[in-house]
């Protein structure tokens, strides 16, 4: 069996240039290259295996589950001056509301919001996906792209 190298887990990083969103100039050339491999979504992305409206409704669940994780170790403290008052459990109930809806949505039952979970939110690739969900690795793409279709709905991204 072959040693995996030092630095990554096997896959040699993936660069391409760090992509200028909506054409607004929020990244500049500047920045240099992204390696894409770092997240699920965006290499499939970069790969054409999904389109820009399932890759913003992606990112946006993986915004609120970020959100809908937040330990009580981050608290806001009492400034003096200001209000005090800590709104973070607000943020938090609302991600999770909004994580909640998304998943109605999509069906919570079925394979759509399963393969969300794994693929864009714990950031595991297709191939184990598919494995974990005991359904052939073929299927995985479209069950993807299908549930990002309809998270972009949910979203009123396409």
């Amino acid at each position: 069996m072959m040693a995996k190298r030092i630095g990554y887990d096997g896959n040699p990083p993936e660069f391409r240039e760090a992509r200028d969103i909506a054409g607004k100039g929020k990244r500049k050339s500047e920045l240099g290259p992204q390696n894409i491999r770092v997240d699920r979504i965006e290499w499939l992305l970069a790969h054409k295996r999904i389109d820009l409206p399932q890759h913003a409704a992606g990112r946006k669940l993986q915004h609120d589950s970020e959100l809908a994780q937040i330990g009580s170790y981050a608290t806001l403290t009492e400034v003096k001056g200001g209000s005090g008052t800590n709104r973070l459990p607000d943020l938090k109930c609302d991600a999770i509301a909004r994580v909640n809806a998304a998943r109605a949505h999509v069906g919570g039952k079925g394979v759509g919001w399963r393969i969300l979970e794994l693929v864009v939110i714990e950031n595991i690739s297709l191939e184990k996906a598919a494995a974990t969900m005991r359904i052939h690795a073929r299927g995985a793409l479209p069950a993807l792209q299908g549930a990002l279709d309809a998270l972009a709905a949910h979203y009123r991204l396409a």
